[in-house]
C-alpha cells in the first residue's frame, strides 16, 4: 500500500510538471523561433541546395532540420528545467518535497519531447508541401517507431544535462556553444562518418549518434555509416540511453542529499 502511494505521488508530480510546462509555453511561446521556425528555414535551404540530388535527398533534409528542432528544444528546455527553479527560488523547496526531484524534471523533459516532435512534424509537412510528395522511405512504420526512439535518446541527454545544470551557473553558455556542436557531432546535419576519424569516439559518447545512424540505415538503401551496421547502432543506442538515464538518476539523488544536508544550493 505504501508503495502504491509513492508511485501515485510520483506519477501525479510528473503529470503536474508536464501540465505546468504546457501552460508556460502557451503563455510565453518563445521557443517557437528556435524549435519550429528556424528548422523550417534550414530545411527549405537544404531542400533547394540538394534539389535533384537523388531519391533520398529529401530524407536527409527532413532528418537534419527535424533533429535541429528536437535537439534545440531538448537542450534549451532541459537547461531551463532546473534554471527556472533556481531563478524563481523554488529549487530547494522542490528538491526537499516528498517526491524525488527527478520526476518533476521528467515532466518538463517529456513536454520538450512532445514539442520537439511537433516541430519535426511541422518541418515534415512544409517539405512535403514544397516537394509535392513524401520522401522515399522503404519501411515507413519502422522509420516512425525508430524516430520516436531517437527522441527518447535526446530526452536522456536532456535529463542528464538538467541534473548537471544544477551545479553550474553557466547553463546558458553551455547551451549556446553546445547547440551547433551537437548538431554536427551527433550526425543531425550529416553522417558522423564524414567527420575526421578521431572525432568518432567523442560522438559515440552521445546516444543520439547511434540512433541517427540507425535511422539512416533504415531509411536510405545503400547507406554506409558505422561498420557495425543497423543492429549495432540500435544496440549502442539502447545501452547508452540506459547509461545516461542511470547516471541522471544517480546525479539527482546526489543533488537531493546535498540539499537535505546543507539546506540550499547557494554555492552553485
Amino acid at each position: 500500500m505504501a508503495g502504491a502511494v509513492v508511485e501515485y505521488s510520483r506519477g501525479r508530480s510528473t503529470y503536474a510538471s508536464l501540465r505546468l510546462s504546457v501552460l508556460q509555453f502557451l503563455a510565453d511561446p518563445q521557443w517557437l523561433v528556435p524549435s519550429m521556425i528556424a528548422p523550417v528555414i534550414f530545411a527549405l535551404v537544404s531542400f533547394e541546395l540538394f534539389r535533384g540530388a537523388g531519391a533520398y535527398f529529401l530524407t536527409y533534409a527532413i532528418l537534419g532540420a527535424g533533429m535541429m528542432s528536437m535537439w534545440g528544444q531538448t537542450l534549451y528546455g532541459s537547461g531551463w528545467a532546473t534554471g527556472q527553479d533556481r531563478e524563481f527560488g523554488t529549487l530547494e523547496p522542490t528538491v526537499q518535497s516528498p517526491t524525488p526531484y527527478l520526476y518533476v524534471i521528467l515532466g518538463r523533459v517529456l513536454w520538450n519531447v512532445v514539442s520537439g516532435l511537433f516541430g519535426g512534424l511541422i518541418v515534415y509537412l512544409v517539405i512535403l508541401g514544397v516537394a509535392g510528395g513524401p520522401p522515399a522511405v522503404p519501411d515507413p512504420l519502422g522509420f516512425a517507431l525508430l524516430f520516436v526512439f531517437v527522441m527518447v535518446t535526446l530526452a536522456a541527454v536532456g535529463v542528464i544535462f538538467a541534473a548537471f545544470y544544477v551545479y553550474t551557473r553557466y547553463a546558458g553558455f553551455i547551451q549556446n556553444i553546445g547547440e551547433f556542436a551537437f548538431y554536427i557531432g551527433t550526425g543531425c546535419m550529416f553522417p558522423v562518418v564524414l567527420l575526421p576519424f578521431y572525432t568518432n569516439p567523442i560522438s559515440l559518447f552521445f546516444p543520439p549518434t547511434w540512433g541517427l545512424d540507425a535511422l539512416r540505415y533504415l531509411a536510405i538503401p545503400g547507406y554506409q555509416g558505422f561498420s557495425w551496421g543497423f543492429w549495432g547502432d540500435l544496440a549502442g543506442a539502447i545501452v547508452t540511453t540506459a547509461a545516461y538515464l542511470g547516471a541522471a538518476a544517480a546525479l539527482f539523488r546526489r543533488v537531493e542529499r546535498h540539499v537535505l544536508e546543507e539546506g540550499s544550493l547557494a554555492w552553485y
